[in-house]
């Protein structure tokens, strides 16, 4: 074999090795790989401060400001108009002692409406409704001389004076008087049609429940010191309001029906002697407050003790009495409209008194 073919052999060996390896290296150049599923890190648990696990000073605990105090007294409310002194409504000295007694409370009954009524600018005038003989009360003279006074401030300007009127049981009555006093320099008072028929008062709930001026002094004639001025008051803002600063039989827990009256007249048998007139007032106020006939209370009490004087004698009279009473307590559940139920019962009892 020639140089030439053997110098041919080895570049033909080469060339086939070379073929080889390139196959070779493309077969292994990508090999197939597995991915797994990454999986989350592991918390890392760090062991804690020891400073931490020492347990502190106690820590007090304080209170809340809205129990401290009360914060709606310190909050500002509403702005007060200020209203004028009487001395600069009118010159006093031109009035005489009396006209300005009365003048007097008048404005001022109604400055303490006008702020209860919490008006936003204070008005030229304020509407009250008042009773005569609790003004009187107050200022410790007679109704007529309130009406005698109360004529000089009309003249002046400084009120007007109107009765007005309701219903009681269907009928019309008075159940107390308008005044209108002046609260600026210069105005003169007076009465409009919206203040004569407005409805101050339920004439006949106030005297189911014994909210009458009436009632007031009866109650004022029991010894209590009464405070005239916080009656007019609470009457000047609500009429008819007068249960607050007197006391009531309610509150004593007293009879208030025919039926307590009657099933208390058996205890005036074991009554002591010296207890019995004052039981006997007590049944005679309860039959008139329950018949509404407060003003024949000594006709009741004069019934009561007749009742009784029977039965000292040997006769029923107490037992009649409240047979009575009785029959009368079922008249009125069964005939509602009866509208003189005391005059119905007098009828009845007559021919015992007697």
């Amino acid at each position: 074999m020639s140089t030439h073919n053997r110098r041919l052999t080895e570049v033909l060996s080469r060339a086939r090795l070379a073929v080889i390896g390139a196959q070779s290296s493309s077969n292994t150049a990508a090999p197939l790989v597995t991915v797994r599923p990454t999986e989350p890190p592991r918390p890392v648990i760090r062991p804690p401060n020891p400073a931490q696990l020492h347990p502190g000073p106690l820590r007090p605990s304080y209170a809340e400001l809205g129990t401290v105090t009360d914060l709606e007294q310190l909050r500002p409310g509403p702005l007060r108009p200020s209203y004028a002194e009487l001395g600069t409504v009118t010159d006093l000295e031109q009035l005489r002692p009396g006209p300005l007694r009365l003048l007097e409370l008048l404005h001022r009954l109604a400055v303490d409406a006008s702020v209860s009524r919490a008006y936003p600018v204070a008005p030229s005038q304020a509407t009250l409704h008042l009773p005569q003989e609790l003004i009187a009360k107050e200022l410790g003279c007679h109704v007529v001389t309130v009406w005698r006074w109360g004529k000089d401030l009309i003249g002046a300007g400084l009120i007007a004076v109107r009765a007005h009127y309701s219903t009681l049981r269907r009928a019309t009555r008075a159940d107390g008087t308008l005044y209108a006093v002046s609260l600026k320099a210069g105005h003169v008072a007076h009465l409009a049609h919206d203040d004569l028929s407005y409805p101050w008062r339920d004439l006949d709930a106030d005297v189911k429940h014994g909210r009458t001026a009436w009632k007031a002094l009866q109650w004022s004639t029991q010894g209590e010191k009464t405070d005239w001025y916080k009656i007019l008051s609470d009457w000047a803002v609500k009429p008819g309001e007068i249960n607050s600063p007197l006391p009531s039989f309610d509150h004593c827990n007293l009879p208030g029906t025919l039926q307590d009256a009657a099933h208390a007249l058996p205890l005036l048998a074991t009554a002591h002697p010296t207890k019995r007139p004052a039981l006997i007032g007590l049944i005679a106020s309860t039959i008139s407050h329950a018949l509404h006939d407060q003003h024949s209370r000594r006709y009741w009490f004069s019934a009561v003790y007749a009742s009784w004087a029977a039965e000292l004698q040997g006769r029923a009279g107490l037992q009649v009495l409240a047979a009575h009473l009785m029959r009368l307590d079922a008249d009125l559940r069964e005939w509602p409209t009866l509208r003189k139920p005391a005059a119905l019962l007098v009828s009845r009892i007559r021919p015992q008194s007697a």
